[in-house]
Parts: C-alpha cells; structure tokens; sequence
C-alpha cells in the first residue's frame, strides 16, 4: 500500500536508498518536488527534461540550473518533437495563449504528454537500472489535463511492467496528485525551494505575462499562502495577488 499523500503525512515517507529519477520541467510543481525528494533521498538523483518544442523554451534553462543547484547525480534533457503535431499554443507560436479570464485551459492540452513523458523517461531510467520515477502532477489540473490523474499512472506504471525487457518492480510516484497547488507551495516554503529560479509562464516571458491559466494559478498559490511570489510579472492586474495581504485560502494542515 502506497503512502497517503497528504501533507500531515509527508513526514511518514520512507527514506530512500536507491537511485531515483525525477521528470524536472523547471516549473514550480516539480521543482518543488525535487526539494521534497532531495530532503528523503540517500541515494543519486537523476533528473530527466523534456524538450518538446515548448514555446516556453526558458523552462529547461530553469531546470538545468536548479538540476545543478540541488546538484543531482545527472541531469538528462531528453528530444521529443511535439512541435511537429502543430495546433497547440504551447507548441505552435502561431496559436495564441489564452488567458485564464477565457477559461480556455483545455486549450493548451499537448495530447498524450503526460504519457509520452513518462515513457521516455521509463526509457533513460531503464539504461541506469533505475526502477522508481518521480512526476508531479496536481489536483489543480485535474478538470483539463486527465493525465494527471492518479488512475492514469497507475495503469501507466502496469504497462511499463509489462513491456519492459526484464520483470521490474517499475514504479511511478505521484505524492503530489491529490494536493492543491497552494499546498505545493506551503511545502516548498518550509524546504526553501528557489522559487525565483523556476519558470512558470506558457508565454515564456520574462517578466512573466501574468495572464495566463499558469501565471494566475501560480499567483493564486502564493497569495494562499500570504507569500509574495519572487518572479516578476508584466500585467499590473497581477500586484494584487502578489500581495501577502492578498486574502488566503485555507491551506489545511502543512505538517512536514
């Protein structure tokens, strides 16, 4: 039985021995994770990046600085041409971002990217005899993104078992899945996670634009926390909840 993911339980975490693999974006989520993992794992990190022909290119500089910064035993950015399929914003610079206002999320659906990341890096962990990837998934994507759903890497992770060239207890970790975003970033304060090294815009501005889905829900988390968010953003509108006086949402327990 897998531990419960929520906060009050985090402590209860197993200490780990054994080399691990992380998909690292350079985004907030997973790069809090990597923190998170950092503070329970003995053993080498790897850190794995996807270059998909993301608009918001800046995200793998992200993440191969906070990569070296957590100095993680390799950080491998892995090619995947998802530009290729067009008609997506986060991949097509033709196709315009929209903004959280539009409520337009599903707009910037990549089809099957969850899946393809995984397995790819199923593949690099299978060359280094690594068995157990860490992915960051949260509750807040659950309405757009279905691949962040906790039944989908579960049967994800039974397919890797069965098409993999060797019987492997193949395990896929999602401690996030059931936590909000401003959850992620209570856990990220207490660990002192670099948030202004990380990258969240799907514009790919810096300052970021502010505007869209990310931004806002980014925002959104650290004004749930009273936190001022380190990043710069260009919409003005965006000065309110950066505010620590923005009004907070409960948090619930953050127990670490």
């Amino acid at each position: 039985m897998r531990p419960r993911t929520r906060l009050t339980f985090f402590a209860r975490w197993p200490i780990l021995c054994f080399m691990t693999a992380i998909l690292l974006s350079g985004g907030m989520d997973s790069t809090t994770l990597l923190w998170w993992l950092k503070a329970r794992q003995q053993g080498p990190i790897h850190a794995i990046s996807i270059d998909y022909g993301q608009r918001h290119r800046i995200e793998l500089e992200c993440a191969a600085r906070l990569a070296h910064r957590a100095e993680v035993a390799a950080h491998k950015t892995l090619a995947l041409d998802l530009a290729a399929l067009g008609g997506n914003p986060l991949t097509d610079p033709t196709v315009d971002v929209p903004t959280a206002e539009s409520k337009r999320q599903r707009d910037t659906v990549v089809p099957f990217r969850n899946m393809l990341f995984a397995t790819l890096a199923a593949a690099y962990c299978a060359t280094k005899g690594i068995v157990d990837l860490y992915m960051a998934p949260v509750k807040d994507d659950y309405a757009a993104y279905r691949d962040c759903r906790r039944p989908f890497y579960e049967s994800l992770e039974q397919s890797l078992r069965l098409g993999a060239a060797h019987d492997a207890p193949w395990a896929i970790h999602v401690p996030f899945v059931k936590l909000w975003k401003r959850d992620i970033v209570a856990v990220g304060l207490k660990l002192g996670v670099p948030y202004e090294e990380t990258h969240t815009c799907y514009e790919g501005l810096r300052p970021a634009c502010g505007v869209c889905d990310a931004c806002c829900e980014r925002l959104a988390a650290f004004a749930a926390n009273r936190a001022c968010d380190p990043l710069a953003y260009a919409a003005a509108s965006t000065a309110r909840l950066s505010s620590p006086n923005a009004k907070a949402q409960p948090t619930g327990e953050k127990t670490l």
